[in-house]
């Protein structure tokens, strides 16, 4: 008789003790989702769906992080997440920012190889700009007469118009 008592109350303690390891552990249930996402009215893919939990869309925070110009930090001891520039800003202002294509509305022609450098000339300038491996995002190219900010998305490249001016390509 006092094996049976001895061997409830072991298992009793056992079975709270897995009821009391259950009830810490949260669990939600979420659905993926599609969703159409634009950063300045620029449709962008995102490489994970986002997750939709009680009328609340979740976004994976390191896309578009840098999908918006930023840069992620994760510090797994303290659990925080620290988004940083990267030294450039969003495209902001779409008025100030033309497709490639409309730089013939400024008498401006394009040349260079387009993998590593485009050259853009005027009858008298010409503005050689470096363009970088990984065409995706906000990009701030150094040139001889100062930065030119350009942005590869999906509808194509466009280059902001006051750094052209800046640069005095155009007036």
């Amino acid at each position: 008789m006092k094996k049976a008592i001895i061997g409830l109350v072991a298992g009793m303690l056992i079975g709270s003790a897995g009821m009391a390891a259950a009830a810490t552990t949260q669990t939600v249930q979420a659905a993926l989702a599609k969703f159409t996402f634009s950063v300045d009215g620029q449709k962008q893919t995102l490489k994970n769906d986002p997750l939709v939990y009680k009328g609340t869309t979740y976004l994976p925070v390191r896309e578009v992080a840098e999908m918006t110009g930023y840069g992620l930090e994760y510090d797994n001891t303290k659990k925080s997440i620290d988004l940083k520039s990267k030294g450039g800003s969003t495209v902001k202002d779409t008025e100030n920012w033309i497709t490639l294509a409309e730089l013939k509305n400024h008498n401006i022609t394009i040349t260079g190889n387009l993998t590593d450098t485009m050259v853009l000339k005027t009858d008298l300038k010409s503005l050689e700009i470096p363009l970088p491996v990984e065409k995706k995002g906000l990009y701030k190219a150094t040139t001889g007469s100062g930065e030119v900010e350009l942005n590869f998305g999906d509808n194509g490249t466009q280059i902001n118009l006051d750094s052209l001016i800046s640069a005095g390509l155009i007036q």
